[in-house]
């Protein structure tokens, strides 16, 4: 006894065209029950068998013996094999189950539990599968039919009977079975619609930007795990003010700075003896030095090594802090730097601000950095001078220094005035380990100073202590490392030209916009490739993470040669990609009105 019936019948009759469901029924009939039929029919009485009833889909027929009813079997799957009737979810497939007994007859029909054992064996069949009940399997063994096998699969619940083993019968071995046909157009379309959709997704999410502080994120994440081989620039000098430092000093003297006439001119003499090739006091003066320290007054005039700081304001609120007045105007642009810093939308200082235009109502009218001032003096006396390219990009020596955009790597829409890139710290450890450090007592009171230490360097005075709030978060910063005072940051930021310039130290850089598309078009095809072959929820989810795997150490990789590449963007691509193939895969009806 034999049951046959088609997979999904009622899915396909949904989704055939036609307007009304007559239409759909008659076109069902005429393209793929009845050249079912005449397959099912073409043969069975050269087997042995004939047809008992139908109903619907689905078959009864019934054979003499166990082996022409398996030889029917096979023929049929075979013949739905090398020459499918194509349905909108795919070729057709049938499910066949056997079951060998007694039945009782009722007239041409045949009636009993037997007829049930054999339909609740066809009913735990998938697609192209033959299952068998012991019964039969044991006469197919005993006939000994070449090219079939015959497979355990375990023991099954029969409603209505109990559990019983069940066999599969395996009518093709991998070198027996036709070449599959070449994917069809339909197949890549669907697979390029989920790459396609997938990427537009992606691309919308990062335009918008709602996958910044992600990549942000990212970022520090990257900069953190990434070797840290470099050892402190040994062209620079700290010299910090601690907060020890600052109550050591009388407040009438200091007059609310950090540090008072008297110190900052004993300070300066001492570095004096040691010849420095420039000092930058990133320390705020903006009123005129008390008349008892002519000497400082005449140093801030006249010293060309010494560099100070104004911070150029954006409001008429906030017009910034001007030049100490001891400088001449004249030479403001040659020892004056501001020394503001850009901070991103989450207070970090990735950034590299190296020029700006200020402001009207601004106190501080310098247009350079102090980071690029102290840079452009120390290279200044070994012959390496700075210009403007035929794109306005500023080069020093051999090196030009990239300008970042609104929108260059993970950025979306940040405030990209004046000329910046990004900050490539030097790090070994900490943002704190990019020179030597000495605390003001050491050097005024303790004598740790040498010649070897300073002379020919850049040494910059600056304060630590957190209560002048020059204190700033860095991708460095977690638990463990606390954020870096101004005067650190302005090290690094030195550092990084004097380095590019000298050492052809990396500067970090971004793709175009049209590369970084490129870039996640080419992950979204992979993903939908990848998860076009994975089909089973659980070997998706590894294809999945496999893949955001790759792409993170790719970025990783990338950004370790010196280039930020977005990685969020791509990420969502690999994921809405999968994510609309397993859709596809689990609503066949849906991709199917999806291609028509």
């Amino acid at each position: 006894m034999v049951f046959t019936d088609l997979v999904n019948s009622t899915a396909v009759k949904k989704y055939l065209k036609g307007n009304d469901i007559t239409t759909r029924n008659r076109l069902y009939f005429d393209t793929i029950l009845k050249p079912h039929r005449q397959r099912v029919e073409a043969n069975l009485v050269a087997y042995g068998g004939r047809v008992v009833k139908t109903e619907g889909d689905a078959y009864f027929v019934v054979f003499a013996n166990a082996s022409q009813a398996a030889q029917w079997a096979v023929a049929l799957q075979i013949s739905h094999t090398c020459e499918p009737i194509d349905t909108p979810l795919g070729p057709l497939q049938v499910r066949i189950g056997m079951h060998t007994g007694s039945p009782l007859p009722d007239g041409d029909d045949f009636i009993g539990e037997e007829v049930d054992y054999a339909a609740r064996v066809s009913s735990l069949a998938h697609g192209g599968q033959i299952l068998l009940s012991e019964v039969t399997t044991d006469l197919i063994d005993g006939a000994e039919l070449t090219n079939l096998t015959i497979v355990s699969r375990g023991n099954h619940y029969l409603k209505g009977i109990g559990k019983a083993p069940i066999f599969e019968l395996q009518y093709l071995n991998k070198q027996q079975r036709p070449r599959q046909k070449p994917k069809s157009w339909k197949s890549r379309g669907l697979q390029l619609l989920a790459s396609l959709t997938g990427a537009g997704i992606a691309m919308g999410l990062g335009v918008t930007g709602m996958l910044q502080p992600l990549e942000l994120k990212a970022f520090d994440h990257f900069m953190q795990i990434r070797p840290q081989p470099e050892r402190p620039d040994p062209r620079l000098l700290m010299i910090t003010i601690t907060g020890d430092d600052v109550q050591s000093q009388s407040s009438a003297q200091r007059q609310g700075l950090s540090l008072s006439n008297a110190k900052l001119a004993q300070l300066l003499d001492k570095l004096a003896q040691y010849q420095p090739r420039v000092i930058g006091l990133d320390l705020y003066r903006d009123f005129p030095v008390d008349p008892q320290y002519s000497e400082l007054a005449k140093r801030l005039r006249q010293d060309k090594r010494l560099i100070t700081v104004c911070k150029v304001g954006d409001t008429t609120d906030n017009p910034g802090i001007p030049p100490p007045p001891d400088i001449s105007p004249d030479t403001l642009p040659e020892r004056v730097g501001f020394s503001d810093v850009m901070l991103d939308p989450d207070g970090v200082v990735r950034r590299h601000l190296l020029g700006l235009e200020p402001p009207k109502q601004s106190e501080c009218q310098i247009s350079n950095s102090l980071s690029l001032v102290l840079a452009l003096r120390y290279l200044e006396d070994e012959g390496i001078t700075a210009q403007l390219t035929q794109n306005n990009d500023l080069q020093i020596g051999q090196v030009v220094f990239p300008i970042l955009k609104s929108n260059s790597g993970g950025y979306q829409n940040i405030d990209a005035g004046g000329y910046q890139m990004l900050l490539n710290y030097r790090v070994r450890g900490s943002v704190e380990s990019i020179a030597p450090t000495y605390t003001l007592k050491e050097v005024l009171e303790e004598n740790k100073l040498t010649s070897e230490l300073v002379k020919d360097r850049i040494v910059f005075i600056g304060t630590v202590d957190k209560t002048f709030h020059d204190i700033h978060a860095t991708p460095y910063n977690h638990s463990n490392r606390p954020e870096a005072a101004g005067v650190f940051l302005q090290a690094q930021m030195t550092s990084q030209i004097i380095s590019a310039v000298k050492d052809e130290r990396p500067l970090l850089v971004w793709w175009s916009q049209w590369a970084e598309y490129l870039w996640l078009g080419a992950w979204s095809l992979v993903a939908g490739w990848v998860s076009w072959r994975f089909r089973s929820p659980l070997l998706l989810g590894v294809a999945v993470a496999g893949m955001l795997s790759v792409l993170y150490g790719c970025s990783y990789v990338i950004l370790i040669q010196g280039v930020w590449v977005p990685m969020m963007p791509s990420a969502i691509a690999i994921v809405v990609t999968s994510g609309m193939v397993r859709v596809y895969s689990s609503y066949p009806g849906l991709k199917y009105w999806m291609l028509y």
